[in-house]
């Protein structure tokens, strides 16, 4: 069987939870990129940082496989799109103790962490991540880069749209409807009235903080 190799980028905390999920995957990682100069050439998990991602040339990217360990939904997004534009791949990470509906839909470079449950019906784009304990009820959906933290429960036909970012613990009520593009969500929210884009929202019940 031929050996499975990928890439990790981003040499930080995140980059090694995401190396245990590649191997969980069967995936060899073989090398970190990370911007930070002082990481190059230093070991994590084992593992040599390389260079800088932004050093790479078109050539070198082209039928590799890519992990992209950088929370910032913005700049994960911006990273992942270039790699698949320029021939690269970005492959979906999924726990094997994670629960997947047979009829969710599950974009590419989408990270799923352990126990979270995807339910009836479910669509998550691309460039997604889903973190530990995390339940997204029946037929709602993420788009584009989303961060959904740790123990965070969506409830039933939640459109949550581009870029959002929801903080630990939060929940996000069946009645709802819509979550705005690049919103946050602070941690521990109790979402009982639809997001406006780009803004800040936390409290119990949430409220509008700031915008963005």
């Amino acid at each position: 069987m031929k050996e499975k190799n990928i890439y990790i980028i981003g040499a930080g905390t995140y980059g090694e939870a995401m190396y245990e999920l590649a191997t969980l995957n069967g995936y060899k990682v073989k090398g970190y990129y990370d911007e930070d100069e002082k990481k190059i050439n230093s070991l994590v998990m084992g593992v040599k940082v390389i260079d800088k991602f932004s050093e790479l040339k078109t050539e070198d990217i082209v039928g590799n496989e890519y992990i992209v360990a950088i929370g910032n939904n913005k700049i994960r997004n911006k990273i992942m799109t270039k790699i698949n534009d320029l021939g690269g791949f970005t492959p979906t990470l999924i726990h094997p103790k994670a629960t997947i509906s047979e009829s969710a839909t599950i974009g590419k470079g989408v990270y799923i962490q352990a126990n979270a449950y995807i339910w009836t019906k479910v669509n998550i784009s691309d460039y997604c991540i889903i973190s530990p304990n995390v339940v997204i009820a029946h037929h709602s959906s993420l788009g584009k880069a989303c961060l959904v933290s740790t123990l965070t429960g969506v409830g039933a036909s939640v459109t949550i749209e581009d870029n959002v970012f929801i903080g630990m613990g939060s929940t996000i009520m069946t009645g709802v409807s819509r979550i705005g593009e690049n919103s946050i969500i602070g941690a521990g929210a109790v979402v009982i009235k639809d997001i406006e884009k780009n803004s800040v929202y936390a409290g119990v019940p949430a409220k509008k903080i700031r915008d963005l």
